[in-house]
């Protein structure tokens, strides 16, 4: 499952110093205008650690914070990383090591770290325990999930794995007297100089990972060019960049995503299909079959793309040394990244990346003949 080669393939685009204004200015005109047509109300794009272009709807602006929803996923990502360079974890131990009650279950006992991030624990969904109303702690609620496949035999994107995931990272912080929420201000919030006013947590108070910050465009944009330039801002070293890439590693189920990060490194591959996330994800029942995807074929193949729900997205382009933030507001409708990614990119000046290892393509069974129960319809966002 692994693609040794994706590594220094993305490497040499972290560090390649690329050149300032690859954009065309027409082809930002003409992307900003695509969006404002579809309920954007809010549009960066900053190359070379340079803003070329902020736009914003009425009564919106830069320093707005805004729900990203499944924008937050990125930052868990980027944190596991950490946690792994610091000797805190292995993306590659079973969760089970730090999970007992999961040891006797034959499925769950074989679950790693690492398929938790990339969502192919077989896990179910847990959308309507961790979205849906209640007074439990949902972290300790998300162990009692059914594993419904085998590890690395499917794609189910839904917030139970990032559930689990902050389960085991609380119990491995315990002994040093932090949560999970701590260690992700310690580590990244606070180096990156962000501001989050506002979680969707439990009534417990645990924050919920896949879907619960509250961001300004701005700050938003910090991170994504932390993750441009291979983990450094300010001149400091915030992840280590040769953690970092584990990141964007794709898997032959979803060559789309790596730990919590969609990546369009397929892009390149003759038998490349264009699947638009979004859009996706509001199909009922969830559709099973994500190989060969990716979300733009006139798109850089290195491409990273952190995604939420009404049109929040964070685009980093790290051959391009290019950042872009687009934010949708609630409701909105039309956008697709397939459309919009050919618009801003049109007569861009940029090197032709190396082809990526090619990811083997996976053949997948039905994962849920019956459907999910009308999750989707009833209002989850991702």
């Amino acid at each position: 499952m692994s693609c040794p080669r994706l590594v220094p393939f993305i490497m040499s685009f972290l560090f390649s110093g690329a050149a300032s204004a690859q954009l065309s200015k027409s082809a930002i005109e003409a992307a900003h205008s695509y969006s404002a047509k579809r309920g954007g109300i809010g549009f960066i794009v900053s190359e070379a650690g340079q803003v070329r272009f902020e736009r914003f709807a009425k009564g919106h602006s830069a320093d707005t914070p805004i729900h990203i929803y499944s924008g937050t996923k990125s930052f868990f990502g980027a944190i596991a990383v950490i946690a792994e360079e610091e000797g805190l974890l292995s993306l590659d131990e079973k969760v089970a090591e730090t999970l007992p009650e999961w040891r006797d279950d034959p499925r769950k006992a074989r679950i790693t770290i690492r398929e938790l991030l990339d969502f192919t624990s077989g896990l179910e969904t847990g959308f309507e325990e961790i979205y849906g109303r209640s007074t439990a702690d949902k972290l300790t609620l998300s162990l009692g999930l059914d594993a419904k496949n085998d590890p690395g035999d499917s794609f189910i994107y839904g917030p139970s794995h990032l559930q689990v995931f902050c389960e085991v990272m609380r119990r491995k912080l315990k002994r040093k007297g932090l949560t999970y929420e701590a260690y992700l201000n310690r580590k990244l919030i606070q180096p990156l100089g962000l501001g989050i006013p506002q979680w969707r947590a439990d009534s417990h108070g645990n924050v919920i990972p896949s879907a619960g910050m509250y961001l300004s465009g701005r700050h938003w944009m910090h991170f994504g060019e932390m993750v441009c330039r291979g983990g450094t801002w300010n001149g400091k070293q915030i992840v280590p960049a040769g953690e970092l890439t584990k990141c964007f590693k794709p898997t032959p189920i979803n060559p789309a995503f790596g730990l919590c990060f969609w990546v369009n490194s397929y892009s390149t591959r003759p038998d490349a299909r264009e699947l638009d996330v979004e859009e996706t994800l509001e199909i009922e029942p969830l559709p099973e079959d994500w190989s060969r995807a990716c979300l733009s074929k006139a798109a850089p193949p290195d491409l990273i793309c952190s995604l939420g729900s009404n049109f929040q997205r964070l685009y980093i382009v790290p051959s391009m040394d290019l950042v872009v933030v687009h934010q949708g507001k609630k409701g909105a409708r039309g956008f697709r990244d397939a459309e919009f990614l050919p618009i801003l990119f049109k007569d861009a000046r940029r090197s032709e990346p190396e082809a990526a290892e090619e990811v083997t393509e996976r053949k997948v069974k039905p994962l849920f003949p019956k459907g999910f129960g009308g999750f989707l319809k009833k209002g989850v966002e991702e």
